[in-house]
């Protein structure tokens, strides 16, 4: 039996980075053909560097629905998965690395996602032993990290918009934000695929960096927190050399002098810092999402249209074919039509 095609929604698969071998356009036309069996709207976007794009033009010939997006030499390769997303234009639009194509079920992710709503991710079966450190350093930043997972997901659209307007998108799609608001599904890797420690190194430590930048609210609100303190502690070290310098008669040549600027000049730096801290905090603050965004979903019991049906002057149907006026309290019944 020949499975039926969906034709509801439109797939958009982008692969960023693609690599001009054999290897990996056998495997780009094996997905194409995967989801060409599932899909009839389908398209597929691969981002090469310009010096690399007449590689990839061959591909064009032998595989439809193919956009090859030329990028400048020495973009970023989470740069290259931003670029691609936003340029796709389907309702379920998968991130993908073309070289994890045998480990996942593309189509069935985006069934996943098209029916559920939710952002699907391939997850490996293996942990890396620094993924405590990295879940550790992704919740302080607000993201859900783990080693286990995978380049490729499935976003609706919906979501994927979101995630673009992130204040920093290329760490969203890699991984989601910790938000209720942002449903996330995972789909085990059929094989034990183990990743090369040393394969992307350069990628992985940028990913961390920006980790690191995303956590600079913490750290401020901490850094704010202790320049506070230590400018209490230096007035009230002011204080304390100012009641010895006072009270006792035998205190040591210049000791006053030297405590007083210390504590004076530490009092200065660490309202200083607080101040910019505060201010920084502000700024971020201000980049942050609208009230629009803090409100999930909602439930009532308040049937407001069943209350108008009862309560105004609307016409509703009498059971037997005909129409029915109902009228407010003290109003005078509206006549019925009559009709030729």
């Amino acid at each position: 039996m020949i499975p039926i095609r969906r034709e509801d929604i439109f797939v958009s698969v982008c692969i960023a980075d693609f690599p001009a071998s054999e290897a990996a356009a056998a495997d780009l036309q094996r997905l194409c053909a995967a989801i060409s069996a599932r899909f009839r709207y389908w398209e597929v976007l691969l981002t090469v560097p310009a010096d690399r794009a007449e590689a990839c033009e061959a591909l064009m010939a032998c595989v439809a629905n193919i956009r090859l997006l030329k990028v400048r030499h020495g973009t970023p390769f989470y740069r290259q998965r931003v670029a691609a997303a936003a340029e796709a234009i389907g309702d379920v639009v998968v991130v993908a690395a073309i070289e994890e194509r045998s480990e996942l079920d593309m189509p069935a992710m985006i069934e996943t996602a098209a029916a559920t709503g939710a952002i699907v991710i391939g997850q490996r079966r293996s942990r890396s032993p620094l993924n405590p450190l990295l879940e550790a350093l992704g919740h302080s930043a607000g993201f859900r990290t783990s080693t286990r997972n995978m380049l490729t997901a499935a976003y609706p659209r919906t979501l994927l918009n979101r995630l673009l307007a992130h204040p920093d998108p290329q760490l969203a799609l890699r991984f989601p934000p910790a938000d209720p608001a942002l449903p996330v599904l995972w789909q085990k890797a059929a094989g034990l695929l183990r990743p090369c420690p040393l394969c992307g190194l350069g990628r992985k430590l940028g990913l961390v960096q920006k980790l690191l930048v995303s956590t600079a609210p913490r750290v401020l609100a901490l850094v704010g927190l202790l320049s506070l303190a230590v400018a209490l502690a230096s007035l009230a070290l002011a204080l304390y050399a100012l009641v010895v310098w006072l009270t006792f008669s035998d205190v040591q040549p210049g000791w006053f002098t030297l405590t007083l600027a210390l504590s004076l000049t530490a009092t200065f730096l660490s309202v200083a810092i607080f101040g910019l801290s505060l201010g920084l905090q502000k700024m971020i603050e201000g980049q942050s999402g609208g009230l629009g965004e803090d409100i999930l979903d909602e439930r009532s019991s308040v049937d407001l249209f069943g209350q108008v049906m009862t309560e105004l002057n609307v016409e509703v149907a009498d059971g037997t074919g005909g129409k029915a006026a109902l009228a407010l309290p003290g109003l005078p019944r509206l006549p019925e039509r009559k009709t030729a």
